[in-house]
């Protein structure tokens, strides 16, 4: 394991999904949930976030909270944590918001994305492009890639490709979910951890260390077992 800490930071339906059938379908803003994510986000050095949340939710999280702020730049970390969006295939509209936000930008790709998007060279402008692998990301070398650069916290917030890459690739140090009061259902809604999935004997195993209620919503913090 790398001596980077990786936390997933994710909320779910009681039903396990982490959005709707339509990921685009908008959902009530809940205070609390936005609050804790913004609190487990500011210890960042970095964000890692799937392409596909990118494109659906426009921007990256960014910390708002003056004394959020304050105790980074105490800590000696910039005022917001790189956000680093996994995208193997490069599939990113050069008029995403994200793109012209006033943070540090990486984007994770392959070789063949490279190749294969006719935006690179605007894109190489707007954003650090890091190739990692001909066809599959090799997380080893983004995992040493982040370490030669200085990063020793990682926030990871989905969606559930990468964070099934990222289970595989085991980097996931401990998880806090966020279970929200309500069903969303449906077969073809996304959930937590995508991908193929695990055998039963072969599947992580977590231990709950945490746990907060506000009202009807629940914070359970996991540690990952090695």
């Amino acid at each position: 394991m790398s001596a980077i800490q990786t936390t997933v930071v994710l909320a779910m339906t009681a039903d396990g999904k982490i959005s709707a059938v339509d990921p685009k379908a908008p959902r009530e803003s809940d205070p609390d949930d936005q609050a804790h994510v913004e609190y487990q986000v500011s210890f960042a050095d970095l964000i890692l976030v799937g392409a596909g949340t990118i494109r659906a939710e426009g921007v990256t999280f960014t910390i708002r909270n003056p004394e959020l702020l304050a105790a980074r730049k105490v800590r000696g970390q910039s005022p917001q944590p790189i956000t680093c969006v996994v995208s193997g295939s490069l599939d990113l509209a050069l008029d995403l918001p994200f793109l012209s936000q006033d943070i540090e930008r990486w984007i994770f790709t392959t070789r063949t994305g490279l190749e294969r998007n006719s935006d690179t060279t605007t894109l190489q402008k707007l954003a650090e492009l890091i190739d990692l692998g001909d066809t599959d990301l090799d997380w080893d070398r983004a995992y040493s890639l982040m370490a030669e650069r200085g990063i020793n916290k990682v926030v990871a917030l989905g969606g559930g490709s990468l964070t099934a890459a990222l289970v595989h690739a085991e980097r996931i140090d401990d998880w806090w979910l966020t279970i929200w009061p309500v069903i969303y259902g449906g077969k073809h809604a996304p959930s937590p951890v995508e991908g193929e999935g695990f055998v039963p004997y072969a599947a992580p195993h977590l231990q709950l260390v945490e746990t907060r209620q506000i009202g009807s919503e629940l914070f359970l913090h996991y540690r990952t077992l090695k």
